[in-house]
């Protein structure tokens, strides 16, 4: 599961982390300490053939979806890695329709004590490192409440969580090594997908507490990252 997490790159940092040069919005992104599903944040999208980079609503809606978004009640923040090609929701936009979210840390609860933590990629001594987890993105026209919605929108892939993040959660994020970006993005899924499915190894994680306070959404500053003692 990862239902929140950071970032705080603009779109030169995001282009740097991919190692790839694509259009991009005029405006960077905001700095977000406190993302949470349903709002909108920067991703990289790619069609298969063209990368570019947008604001996508964190939420996948299936292309397939013909009623109002209100309706919509199942969850399509994260999508397993290992279930993608055979549910509905995602193997038909998992062929072609693949993303790769930019993020500094994310946060997860303890199930035992309903404890949150700060994970990432880093060793303790300087922070975390920004790193790309993989998705996948559709995009999709109807209505909101009546009203009229279009958007991209994307959903973050989970896998099975080594064994440092099992100390807080069975599942992780599909974090990107540098040289999975542009396969994940353009190479046939069955090439790359075996890749993606397996865990980041434990010594490159790094995590700690952190204060309750990032459960409430509207809560948003980089005090939120730091370590609770």
């Amino acid at each position: 599961m990862c239902g929140r997490y950071t970032h705080a790159l603009t779109w030169s940092d995001i282009h740097h982390l991919a190692g790839l040069a694509f259009p991009v919005p005029e405006n960077d992104p905001k700095p977000n300490y406190n993302t949470a599903p349903t709002q909108y944040c920067p991703v990289v999208l790619s069609d298969g053939t063209h990368i570019w980079g947008e604001y996508a609503y964190w939420g996948m809606i299936p292309p397939w979806w013909d009623k109002d978004l209100s309706d919509k009640k199942f969850n399509t923040i994260n999508a397993k890695s290992e279930e993608i090609t055979s549910k509905a929701t995602y193997r038909g936009s998992v062929k072609r329709h693949r993303c790769v979210v930019p993020a500094n840390c994310f946060y997860e609860w303890r199930k035992s004590d309903k404890q949150p933590f700060a994970i990432g990629l880093g060793d303790g001594h300087e922070g975390f490192r920004p790193f790309l987890m993989a998705g996948i993105w559709s995009h999709w026209t109807g209505t909101h409440k009546a009203a009229h919605f279009e958007a991209y929108s994307f959903t973050i892939l989970t896998r099975e969580a080594g064994e440092k993040m099992a100390t807080v959660h069975t599942r992780e994020p599909a974090i990107m090594t540098p040289e999975e970006v542009k396969p994940w993005l353009t190479d046939p899924l069955e090439d790359i997908l075996p890749t993606v499915i397996q865990p980041t190894p434990s010594q490159l994680m790094h995590l700690y507490k952190v204060d309750r306070a990032v459960g409430k959404v509207s809560n948003n500053g980089p005090d939120l990252m730091k370590e609770f003692t």
